[in-house]
């Protein structure tokens, strides 16, 4: 369905609700907050009766709740099951699952209109109505959108929300899915009166020195194969403690290592639970697609920048690291 068409078909659907679900991935990061944050501001001053849920809410790292007051965001499925919905609004996310809802849509009665808006290319468009745009480098900008289509005013706390999620997306427009519309949206957004120094010190200046200690563990375990271009590290439960989480931990490494001069790509693996295993992938390179690999191992994500989670342990071996 042409994109102008489905972003109105959701206002439609959204202006005849009453009550609205907004549900933010599992971990979620500025992306999926600034999406949040943008429509539960909208909904509210448009006098809708809006809930926010995110089914695992202590993931949410410390420099991201100056996006969402998290006293205001739902994580007990149970809360939801007490409730009735006329539409629920699933944001950034490739799937139900991912969303970490697919056992609790199906309970909802009356059944609900169910709105899918995401900028991943795996998408499996499981929405009633789908918002879908794998070429937008995130959530945030394919929702800048949606508000212009349909003549929404976007407070300054909104543009605040949607800038956040492109400058995370985009890793502060430097890496290669920058486009010339998303630094066009991020003009725009910050005449709308978006905090750009507020983004800056909670998303881009959040390095401690513990943490970079434990990026140089981390560093100490670096592998290069010269054949395949593919650098890649392992992160192991105990080198994550309380100061950071393992998704934090995971694509700040990845993201760093994408630089690297001469690297096609970037594998990082962490054994996120005992018999769990989280892959990161991330390349610059426009010959590579991640998102195929990732796909593969029953994962998915962009072009650029993918995840997937295989069963098994990280072991070291006399001749490396292992998955056993």
């Amino acid at each position: 369905m042409d994109f102008t068409i489905s972003a109105q078909k959701i206002n439609q659907a959204v202006q005849r609700a009453k009550n609205i679900l907004l549900i933010a991935h599992q971990r979620p990061d500025a992306d999926a907050l600034g999406s949040l944050m943008s429509l539960a501001e909208w909904l509210g001053n448009s006098g809708k009766n809006c809930v926010s849920f995110c089914r695992d809410l202590p993931s949410v790292t410390e420099n991201l709740a100056f996006l969402f007051n998290l006293d205001l965001l739902v994580s007990d499925p149970a809360l939801l099951a007490t409730q009735q919905f006329d539409a629920v609004i699933v944001l950034d996310s490739g799937d139900l699952s991912y969303a970490g809802v697919s056992d609790i849509l199906p309970k909802l009665s009356p059944v609900p209109v169910v709105i899918n808006i995401d900028h991943h290319a795996t998408n499996t468009n499981f929405g009633d109505v789908n918002l879908i745009d794998s070429q937008a480098v995130s959530t945030t900008e394919i929702l800048y959108r949606f508000f212009q289509i349909n003549k929404i005013r976007i407070s300054p706390a909104m543009a605040t929300g949607l800038l956040a999620g492109i400058i995370f997306d985009t890793s502060n427009f430097t890496n290669h899915n920058t486009t010339h519309g998303s630094l066009e949206v991020a003009s725009r957004l910050l005449l709308a009166g978006a905090k750009l120094p507020q983004i800056n010190d909670f998303i881009l200046k959040n390095k401690t020195l513990g943490s970079l200690r434990l990026w140089g563990r981390i560093l100490l375990r670096l592998n290069y194969e010269p054949e395949f271009g593919i650098a890649s590290t392992v992160i192991v439960k105990q080198d994550i403690q309380d100061q950071l989480s393992g998704r934090e931990v995971t694509e700040g490494v990845a993201n760093f290592l994408n630089n690297l001069s001469g690297v096609k790509a970037v594998l990082i693996l962490y054994q996120e639970e005992p018999g769990l295993i989280k892959g990161s992938f991330r390349t610059n390179d426009d010959l590579i697609d991640v998102a195929k690999l990732a796909k593969i191992l029953g994962g998915g994500g962009h072009r650029k920048a993918a995840g997937f989670k295989i069963k098994g342990e990280l072991v070291e071996l006399e001749a490396g690291w292992k998955i056993v």
